[in-house]
């Protein structure tokens, strides 16, 4: 290669990089979901472009650039796989609850003092959700989850706003949609970003769309799945904290019974999560990581 042409490369791989960190940046900052998948993508292409320009720099092979560039990809994937694959044994393994019971919080840290989630709230003022409940999780030591319960003053809808702490502090939002129906069956979009790869009850409308961070485009969403699935929505009178803890017991009590967990007296040696599980979290990963989908 001519030193031009060695130089245009060297720069085309350095915008492709700025660009792949600055893109997650973007999309946690702004919550716009789209950015992070974007990011992902550009990560993987650079990996094989990078693996795909040393090799020939190099001279370690007479093969085609595109060869090489395909051979990078593949490496990654592999790579990749190998540590989601770590990361769900180490899950399974762990001491972090998969379905965590909540109680009040009583803490005065409901919400994150950031403007985004002020705005949040104020929103939900103007728009007539009354406030049921703030929750709270323990993860870990100093390590929670936190919960507000919103329901709209007709009482058929309520939202959730699950707050997710992050590694390096503040917070990341995820909403959850409900509404009852008067056959008993219920109907739920969230936008949760973390991978679930379970089983939900048969008479639960689940749908993940977790490349929608507008709350209001979530509702919206919502609304709709409610009118094409000619649900009739009816009030709910549970306790917002006792709805939730219960949703999570009859979560674990089914995933048990199908076989996505291992049965209690086995999980000591197995692990809580079967193999199938593991394959089904492993394959959510990967759905939501480059596509934004969900077994959902």
């Amino acid at each position: 290669m001519s030193d031009g042409t060695t130089e245009v490369h060297h720069w085309l791989l350095f915008t492709l990089a700025i660009i792949t960190i600055l893109l997650p940046i973007l999309g946690g900052r702004f919550s716009i979901p789209i950015c992070s998948l974007l990011g992902r993508w550009l990560r993987w292409f650079l990996f094989g472009a990078l693996f795909a320009y040393f090799i020939k720099a190099f001279d370690f092979s007479l093969r085609p650039d595109w060869v090489h560039f395909v051979t990078g990809i593949a490496f990654w994937f592999i790579v990749e796989t190998g540590y989601n694959w770590t990361a769900i044994k180490a899950l399974s393994f762990s001491d972090l609850p998969l379905f965590p019971e909540f109680y009040e919080n009583k803490d005065g840290d409901e919400w994150p003092a950031e403007k985004r989630f002020i705005d949040i709230k104020e929103w939900l003022r103007k728009e007539n959700y009354i406030r049921l409940k703030a929750l709270k999780s323990q993860l870990f030591v100093d390590t929670y989850l936190r919960a507000s319960i919103y329901e709209s003053s007709d009482q058929l809808t309520r939202i959730q706003i699950l707050f997710l702490p992050k590694r390096k502090g503040g917070a990341t939002a995820c909403y959850t949609i409900s509404t009852h129906g008067k056959d008993g069956g219920r109907v739920v979009t969230d936008n949760h970003i973390l991978p679930y790869g379970g089983y939900y009850p048969e008479s639960w409308e689940m749908c993940r769309k977790p490349l929608i961070g507008s709350i209001k485009r979530l509702l919206l969403l919502h609304h709709k799945r409610v009118l094409k699935l000619k649900v009739e929505p009816v009030g709910v009178h549970d306790d917002a904290l006792e709805e939730l803890n219960d949703h999570q017991r009859i979560l674990e009590r089914l995933n048990t019974e199908i076989g996505f967990f291992v049965p209690r007296p086995r999980r000591d040696e197995e692990g809580r999560i079967s193999q199938e599980g593991r394959y089904r979290l492993w394959k959510e990963m990967w759905l939501m990581a480059y596509f934004g989908k969900s077994y959902a």
